[in-house]
């Protein structure tokens, strides 16, 4: 082995001892769990909401704009929860492309080494780290592309209920004037009804002296 090859062999076994593999390993072992008990979180909260909205859709139009602030308040904390989730699943995914983005190829420089049988171990071990490396990378990936499309889905929500909020204001606004424009006219009527009684008492106490 010349002195290049050598002085390359030994900075890459130094690059892959700064990223420590198997610390690595144990933190997205970590990190799988902590996004598995993100998906199931996820799916119980999505559960309870539809249950929530399937009950909003049940209730009288006159109590909608009581029960609906509650109902877009989880809908806005679910949506806080899959960008916090979103977050998560990015920066380990980030974390990790970092630890490995600059990573020599180690199968070359296992390839120098004179014990076959070592050098065959060490190729082996190494591409079943890379590959749990690779599955890992992929979780974070495919978690992150699903917490994008549920806060995609959940901004649309937001959106419709925004714009039932709007409506149901509208309209409640359109019948608080229509009650009040019958209450004025009614008043008129009976301010009417009493001067023309007044006018007609009067008239019968002058033909009555």
């Amino acid at each position: 082995m010349s002195e290049i090859e050598a002085g390359v062999l030994a900075g890459a076994h130094s690059y892959w001892q700064a990223v420590n593999l198997t610390g690595l390993l144990r933190d997205l072992d970590a990190t799988g769990l902590a996004i598995v008990d993100n998906q199931k979180t996820s799916l119980q909260e999505r559960r309870k909401l539809a249950e929530k909205t399937k009950e909003f859709r049940t209730v009288p139009d006159e109590s909608k704009a009581v029960e609906f602030k509650p109902l877009l308040r989880a809908y806005q904390n679910e949506i806080d929860a899959l960008t916090k989730r979103m977050k998560f699943a990015e920066n380990e995914f980030l974390r990790l492309f970092k630890s490995l983005s600059e990573a020599p190829d180690p199968e070359p420089f296992l390839a120098s080494l004179g014990d076959e049988r070592r050098q065959r171990q060490g190729r082996a071990d190494t591409e079943r780290e890379c590959a749990r490396l690779s599955a890992r990378a992929e979780l974070l990936a495919a978690e992150n592309a699903e917490l994008r499309a549920k806060k995609r889905e959940a901004d649309a929500q937001t959106q419709r209920l925004e714009s039932l909020e709007a409506s149901m204001d509208a309209m409640v606004s359109a019948q608080v004037e229509q009650r009040d424009h019958e209450l004025r006219a009614q008043h008129e009527d009976l301010v009417q009804h009493l001067k023309t009684r007044e006018t007609d008492l009067q008239r019968q106490l002058s033909a009555a002296t």
